[in-house]
This record gives C-alpha cells, sequence and structure tokens, in this order.
C-alpha cells in the first residue's frame, strides 16, 4: 500500500463488488505488501508472510493471488503447502523483468504452475506471456461503479484536451506524451493537456525540464496525484487519454478512460492494444510519438468526441458489476471444486 497503482485498484473494487453483489461468495483482501520490495520494507512483507499462518481451512474456501513479483509466486508455494486451492492472476507483462529474463520466466512459469487455476485479465494475455499448461479462465477486471452508473460526461467545443495518467515515468510513456505536445505546439495545432500522477523527484524535475524546453508551460499542466474521484472527473473532462507505457499489461486507466469517453492512444502491448480493437483509440507500434502526433493532427476533435461517446457506452455494457460478479463467482466455483 506504500505505492498504490492498477493492482491495488484491481483489489479494492473487487472487494467491493463482490460485498454488493455476490450471492455465493464473500471476498476479504490481504496485502502482500512485497512490491517494490526493499530492505526498509522487510517487516511488512515479513508480516504478511506470518499472516499466512493464520489462515483457517474451514473460513477460507479459495486464496485468490494476484500475481506481479517473483514473491507472489513464493507466498503461493506456501498457500499450495498450507492445503488451500489457489486462483491466480498474472499483472505483468511481457516487457517485465521475470518475463524479459530467460531464467526469471523459466522459474515463474514453474511456480504458477502450483496453482489450481489462472484467472487471466482478458484473452490474449496468455500470448503475452509465458504460462503453463494448466486450467485458465478469462474473467475481466472492475471498473469505478458510479462511472459505470452515472451519464457519458458530455464535452465542451473547442481544441482537443490530452491527459497522461499513472505513476510517472520513461518507461510508463511520461515523456512520450511531452514529445507529442510538442509536436503538436510545433505545427501551431490548439490543444490542452494534463499529466496526472505520481514520481520519484528527479523524475519530477526531468518532466518540468522537458515542458520548459519545448516552450510548452502554457500548454501542459502538471497536476501532481489525484484520488479515484478527482482522477474520473477529469477523465470525463478529456478527448483523448495518452498511455504509451511499454510496461503495463492491462492497464486500468485505459479502460477507465474509454468509459469515461475519453478515446485511448496505446502502445502494441497485449492488454491494452486489445481494450482499443474491443473499443475504439489508436495502437502506435513501437509507442510512435509520431504516429499518435500525426493521428491527433488529422482529427476533428468534434469526431473524436463522438467516438468516444459511443465506445463509453460498449465498455460500460460490457462491465456492469453484478455480471463481472456472477462470472468471477463462476470461476472461483470451478477453482474450489477442480
Amino acid at each position: 500500500m506504500h505505492h498504490r497503482g492498477g493492482i491495488e485498484s484491481f483489489c479494492e473494487r473487487t472487494l467491493e463488488a463482490v460485498s454488493r453483489h455476490g450471492s455465493g461468495w464473500r471476498a476479504t483482501w490481504w496485502t502482500t505488501d512485497n512490491a517494490y520490495l526493499s530492505w526498509n520494507r522487510l517487516g511488512a512483507a515479513a508480516r504478511a508472510w506470518k499472516r499466512l499462518g493464520t489462515l483457517n481451512r474451514h473460513s477460507v474456501d479459495l486464496v485468490w493471488l494476484q500475481w506481479s513479483t517473483l514473491a507472489d509466486l513464493i507466498l503461493l508455494r506456501r498457500v499450495v503447502a498450507l492445503g488451500f486451492p489457489v486462483m491466480a492472476t498474472p499483472h505483468l507483462g511481457a516487457n517485465a523483468r521475470l518475463q524479459r529474463v530467460p531464467f526469471l520466466r523459466a522459474i515463474c512459469t514453474r511456480l504458477v504452475a502450483k496453482a489450481d487455476r489462472l484467472a487471466l485479465l482478458f484473452d490474449e494475455q496468455a500470448s503475452e506471456i509465458a504460462l503453463p499448461d494448466m486450467p485458465r479462465s478469462i474473467l475481466g477486471t472492475f471498473l469505478p461503479e458510479d462511472t459505470l452508473a452515472t451519464p457519458v460526461p458530455t464535452r465542451a467545443a473547442g481544441p482537443i484536451r490530452l491527459l497522461h495518467a499513472g505513476r510517472l515515468s520513461r518507461e510508463k510513456g511520461t515523456f512520450r506524451m511531452v514529445a507529442i505536445c510538442a509536436m503538436l505546439h510545433a505545427k501551431g495545432i490548439p490543444f490542452s493537456a494534463r499529466i496526472v500522477g505520481r514520481a520519484e523527484p528527479d523524475v519530477v524535475t526531468g518532466i518540468e525540464t522537458a515542458i520548459a524546453d519545448a516552450g510548452l508551460k502554457q500548454s501542459v499542466e502538471l497536476a501532481g496525484w489525484m484520488d479515484g474521484p478527482a482522477l474520473r472527473e477529469a477523465l470525463g473532462q478529456t478527448d483523448v487519454l495518452v498511455h504509451l507505457s511499454e510496461l503495463d499489461s492491462f492497464p486500468l486507466i485505459v479502460l477507465e478512460a474509454l468509459a469515461a469517453g475519453a478515446l485511448p492512444i496505446v502502445s502494441d502491448m497485449a492488454g491494452a492494444a486489445s481494450m482499443v480493437r474491443h473499443y475504439d483509440g489508436l495502437i502506435t507500434p513501437d509507442s510512435s510519438v509520431e504516429m499518435a502526433a500525426d493521428w491527433l493532427m488529422k482529427m476533428d476533435p468534434e469526431a473524436i468526441r463522438e467516438r468516444g461517446e459511443k465506445a463509453s457506452l460498449l465498455v460500460r455494457a460490457d462491465h456492469a458489476w453484478p455480471d463481472m460478479v456472477a462470472k468471477l463467482e463462476r470461476v472461483a466455483d470451478i477453482s474450489v471444486k477442480n
């Protein structure tokens, strides 16, 4: 919880969705506290490991592990040794170190095979990362229910509005956002842009320098972190989400943007590309800022807003919480029975 991101949002929403719409299952969330593991955070990870010993087979029917680190899979081995069925969901992509390094990839494949079932986030996930030949189901994800329940925000006319949000870094595409804005500015294309999120101080300084060097201080706002409601309001005012990350396997922010009526520009990562193919937006090979900027220059802002509204209705229909919970419960039932 010291470095919140998409997995934490996924867990929070799933917990709330099951508590409100579950019929045969009850969910409890235990954090593993082993992401971004360092010496000064070993205590929290050790406490999470120790807590596993308090699991009661009479009150816990299934452990659903969210896997993003090697330490997660070590925890999986212990849960299996304690005699609990395990369903595992990968939260990593092809560019993650655990997939790029052959030795680590092989270890992960062997360790995750200890689970009883994989619950995948999207149908192409198995082609993006190395997974063992084992039972699997396609689950999907939970979007904020207040987003799904409210009407699609009406966009004001005017120049195109861009937004980039998340953990800010080069790998996450933050500097590509600045580069796209610089290209639009150089061509005299009117626009406004916001960069939302946290970063290490040296990264923030680098972003500020890149914005100043490109003469973008009047057009690009470095907005800092926003909580869920504030970010959803910002997405409702946005025409295009720029998410040229080369790390995210299944970026929730892309689906959130689509649900709010903003079209995404994404890299050709399997999860994000799958969202765009299903709904709408632009996929850029090799995170091409030139292709993204060229597309924005050619597009009529009103046409983008109309396409965003249509995509929003499709996303909302596909992610209604009662339907998603019913799917989750079916997958959980199968995991226990097998």
